[in-house]
């Protein structure tokens, strides 16, 4: 009795692992693991197993942070109610394709598997795997093709999908344009990337002394505005780069700094 009721707090209760055979997804592919059960110290009855596919991120909305926690799908592995012995063991094939239309895993933006495991009467069992989704297609040349430009992520946000669903990236210029701009920054709609990308951009020149202040203080030295990439003009990395690198050099003109 005594093993039951501490089973039931939690303490020598069922316990349950997800192993996966790779840290990181790509959107479109799939990924495969074990989930591994076992008894406690008493007999338990479960009444479902889920993996739960899930997102934390935040965003800045005026002048307060807006957290974002999502679980993007629920991986049903056992709907079935059974028994757990004492020190039994199961043992579950995991499969799960990753969806495209997703932020990419960034300085702000985490994913992670919660298996989840439902106990009658008891506490439940819960595991928690961190994992990071990389882009395909249109998406990764798009990103790839500011890393080719030599402009690297400083600072990422993702609105969520109550709010739009945008992931804004704030770049930094490392080679090309290097000590000439502040910020470059791009926002863009994660749920439209198969066929073209689109949203709103940020340029931001550096400046400096009188003149700077004062470019500063009448926006001279800032263009905000919309943009529209084609899969054509996407196609590649090297086409991709070549797009965004002619996009900022028109929008580019007329600011003052650099």
């Amino acid at each position: 009795m005594l093993r039951n009721f501490l089973a039931s707090l939690g303490f020598g209760a069922a316990k349950i692992d997800l192993v996966l055979e790779s840290s990181t997804l790509t959107m479109g592919e799939p990924v495969s693991g074990k989930i591994f059960l076992e008894g406690g110290e008493a007999e338990q009855l479960i009444e479902k197993l889920n993996v739960h596919f899930c997102l934390a991120s935040s965003y800045k909305k005026g002048d307060r942070i807006q957290n974002v926690n999502e679980t993007i799908v629920t991986i049903p592995i056992d709907h079935e109610e059974f028994v757990i012995d004492p020190g039994e063991k199961k043992e579950y094939d995991f499969y799960f394709k990753c969806p495209v239309g997703l932020p990419v895993s960034s300085i702000n933006t985490r994913y992670f598997f919660k298996t989840d495991l439902e106990i009658s009467s008891g506490i439940d069992a819960e595991d928690r795997d961190f994992i990071s989704v990389e882009p395909s297609g249109l998406l990764k040349n798009f990103l790839d093709g500011f890393a080719k430009l030599g402009l690297v992520h400083y600072g990422e946000e993702y609105t969520g999908r109550r709010d739009g669903s945008f992931q804004t990236i704030q770049f930094h210029p490392t080679a090309w344009l290097r000590g000439k701009y502040d910020e470059i920054v791009f926002t863009y709609k994660t749920t439209e990337t198969e066929n073209s990308i689109r949203g709103y951009f940020e340029l931001d020149k550096k400046t400096s002394g009188l003149i700077g202040r004062i470019a500063d203080e009448l926006d001279l030295d800032e263009r905000k505005g919309k943009f529209y990439f084609s899969a054509q003009e996407l196609a590649t990395v090297e086409k991709a780069a070549e797009t965004l690198q002619n996009f900022i050099m028109k929008n580019s003109a007329g600011l003052i700094g650099g």
